[in-house]
């Protein structure tokens, strides 16, 4: 037997051996060659390593502490549910007492989230609604009476959790954003924005924050 045959025998008779002597079962990995490749020297805050006793689950991070609200989002915390009573109770809503309408900006969001649906006008002649007439909501646009009359406040409620046919915009509108939209709904239907009575929301327990 040559030399190199030999070197290759003994080579793969200690991988095989190395291999077998590792169990890697469930959440057991076995033996890991060179763990520096895999764990890094610092902590993570997402990573999970048996050296961590104090934290649950092993995890580096720690969850916030209930009702913690990061800075800059307290404007995001809604108290009204999405149900009949909590749209009924948005009725007393108004804009914030520092908001400010921005006549460009609520168009072009009014532009980007709303007119594919309800056009540019506000005359539900949207594409959407051009294409699929069957979801078209009952009233015929913003002109309409029924509009004019809906409160900031509800419609608020609308662009956060949505109604019928139209889906929830919290997850790509920021609250002030939703307010400067509504403020834009409100020119379009031709009625004035009322910002002279501002919201009556109140933030009295932190704990109980949920925002939208």
């Amino acid at each position: 037997m040559n030399k190199a045959l030999l070197i290759a025998l003994l080579g793969i008779t200690g991988s095989l051996t190395l291999v077998s002597c590792s169990k890697s079962r469930g959440n057991n990995t076995g033996i890991e060659y060179a763990p520096d490749m895999y764990y890094a020297k610092g902590y993570e805050p997402f990573q999970e390593k048996d050296s961590n006793k104090f934290n649950k689950f092993g995890s580096n991070m720690r969850e916030p502490v209930k009702g913690t609200v990061a800075i800059g989002k307290l404007d995001y915390h809604y108290d009204l549910d999405n149900n009949g009573e909590g749209y009924e109770a948005s009725a007393s809503r108004n804009f914030p007492s520092d908001f400010t309408f921005d006549f460009a900006k609520g168009k072009r969001l009014y532009g980007i989230y709303c007119a594919v649906c309800h056009g540019a006008e506000g005359k539900n002649d949207g594409s959407v609604f051009q294409r699929v007439s069957a979801i078209k909501p009952p009233w015929s646009g913003y002109q309409d009476e029924y509009i004019k009359a809906l409160s900031a406040g509800k419609i608020f409620h609308v662009v956060t959790y949505g109604k019928n046919n139209m889906g929830s915009h919290a997850s790509v509108l920021t609250p002030s954003e939703r307010w400067q939209v509504v403020a834009y709904v409100k020119e379009l239907s031709g009625s004035s924005v009322n910002t002279s009575t501002p919201s009556t929301q109140t933030v009295s327990d932190s704990t109980n924050l949920e925002t939208n």
